[in-house]
């Protein structure tokens, strides 16, 4: 970065029972006058028979001759009683009743096969159907099914329940991860967890966050969101989960670019973001680097160069312009009130000069002079505190997991290593520099010449600084993890300037390091579900 003079800017069912009946035909004579019957009509009473608790009676065996051809031979006799096939095994004797001979009548037709009834006709109380209603009675209230005939799990039915769950078609899915892919606001305490409603495509959907904290200071808070909406009555449910986003999730963080600094001889590996317009220079065949996505809530960027500039060239993995910005807190006091309570802690009231070292010790001694002092990490964080006013130098390797925070001012005084190289799995040592003001690179003659290696996440609430960026070119500043600041100065020509993101902070952070108020989309359960 240099220096420039020109400022810019997704019912129950109804079991339908039909009586299962056998059908009995009874051919009955005409008793009373003697007369024939009339040609052609049928002396037929249909009946229908239904038991009700008990299975139907055996079909009665057939008779030698049928009722027809007696008819055609001779007089037809017959007792005025039910027919054997519905006579009850056991049964009170009725008053006999005289024998009647009938005159020859006229021949009676065969009888036709009929089909089967329909409706069971209104109960018919006469002295010929008095068997037939004494041995087969007809309940008034509604028959059960026939279990001969039923499958018994046809009896009682119960609904059958919708799908568990199912996919979310993928026009709902593009519009839910456009929609909640990103969230930005916080939590202030005691208030309900907010809500956001709207309509797409004739549907309406309603999501609800809700807070989930952070399991240790290293982790990240979190959002458990449902998504609800209705089909056909039905209540869906689909889950995601959103991430809190540390200030260390980005290889750069600018909450307001300086218009008189340009971005000329710098490569930036790893995401980079900026709540205002940047300034981007080529020059003299030196052009800046972008290798991961590129944010600004501004509208367009700015550049002093000449000739077109290739964008596709210089973001190679996108850039989104006019997005949210995304905001600083108003002070990391938090910060400092939780590490003071804890019981590794060091609190330094005056200007010290800490250094770490490999085997995971610091020693610590005030800058004007005095006993060095040393103290070991172990396994759990440390923090590094300042009180008001207070300047920290800090240099060395860390083996550990350390927070030196300052209400005002870190010092960066020479080269800053892990223990174990971060880039290979495993490695567990984290730095993170905080700072309400600024976090500064010394003078040159305090680092002395060549390139300085800073492996830490940084965040300047106010400024980050290179002092004396005018002098001489000494090399380069290599970053590896991250920067955040409200603003930057130039490098150049005392620095060019690499930053490499730490691949480790996307999921997690120097202890207690500040967290933004952006939630990005973490995992989604990718279907819908009945809401219980």
């Amino acid at each position: 970065m240099k220096w420039t003079r020109n400022g810019q800017r997704g019912r129950s069912a109804v079991l339908s029972v039909g009586a299962h009946a056998g059908l009995a035909v009874v051919l009955l004579m005409s008793g009373g006058t003697g007369d024939a019957p009339e040609p052609g009509r049928k002396p037929i009473i249909q009946a229908e028979l239904v038991s009700l608790k008990t299975p139907k009676a055996p079909a009665a065996p057939a008779t030698e001759q049928s009722p027809e051809i007696a008819a055609e031979t001779e007089p037809d006799v017959r007792p005025a009683t039910a027919p054997p096939s519905e006579a009850p095994a056991a049964r009170a004797p009725e008053p006999a009743v005289e024998p009647r001979l009938e005159p020859p009548a006229a021949p009676v037709p065969p009888l036709e096969e009929t089909a089967p009834p329909g409706p069971p006709e209104p109960r018919v109380e006469s002295r010929d159907r008095v068997a037939a209603t004494e041995s087969s009675p007809v309940p008034d209230e509604p028959l059960p099914p026939d279990p001969a005939t039923t499958a018994p799990d046809a009896i009682e039915p119960t609904p059958t329940p919708p799908p568990p769950s199912h996919p979310l078609e993928a026009p709902q899915q593009q519009m839910l991860s456009k929609r909640l892919a990103s969230w930005t606001g916080r939590f202030p305490p005691g208030e309900p967890a907010p809500t956001m409603a709207w309509r797409e495509s004739g549907q309406e959907y309603t999501a609800t966050f809700k807070h989930v904290p952070a399991a240790s200071a290293m982790q990240m808070e979190q959002l458990a969101v449902e998504v609800t909406t209705e089909r056909d009555g039905v209540r869906l449910l689909t889950e995601m989960r959103l991430t809190r986003m540390a200030f260390s999730s980005f290889a750069q963080f600018v909450d307001r670019w300086d218009p008189e600094v340009q971005i000329h001889d710098d490569e930036i590996d790893g995401r980079f973001h900026s709540n205002s317009e940047i300034r981007v220079s080529r020059e003299h065949g030196v052009t800046p680097v972008f290798r991961g996505k590129v944010t600004l809530a501004a509208r367009d960027i700015a550049t002093d160069s000449v000739g077109w500039l290739n964008r596709r060239t210089l973001f190679p993995a996108g850039i989104e312009m006019g997005v949210r910005k995304i905001l600083l807190p108003p002070q990391a006091v938090t910060l400092a009130a939780n590490a003071a309570a804890d019981e590794q802690t060091q609190r330094f009231e005056r200007d010290t000069s800490i250094t770490f070292h490999a085997d995971g010790t610091y020693a610590w001694q005030p800058t004007e002079g005095g006993t060095e002092q040393r103290r070991r990490f172990g396994d759990d964080p440390h923090y590094l505190v300042g009180t008001e006013g207070v300047v920290l130098h800090v240099r060395g390797t860390v083996n550990g997991t350390v927070l030196v925070y300052a209400p005002a001012h870190i010092v960066i005084e020479d080269d800053l290593r892990y223990a174990d190289d971060p880039r290979q799995p495993g490695a567990t040592d984290y730095l993170g520099l905080v700072a309400e003001r600024t976090v500064e690179i010394a003078a040159p003659e305090i680092t002395g010449p060549g390139d300085l290696e800073v492996q830490a996440s940084i965040y300047a609430r106010r400024q980050f600084a290179v002092r004396g960026y005018r002098a001489r070119a000494s090399g380069t500043l290599r970053i590896y993890g991250s920067v955040a600041a409200g603003s930057v100065t130039a490098t150049e020509p005392r620095f060019a300037t690499q930053i490499e993101f730490d691949q480790r902070l996307t999921s997690m952070r120097a202890p207690g390091f500040p967290q933004s108020d952006r939630y990005e989309l973490e995992s989604w359960s990718g279907e819908w579900r009945i809401a219980q």
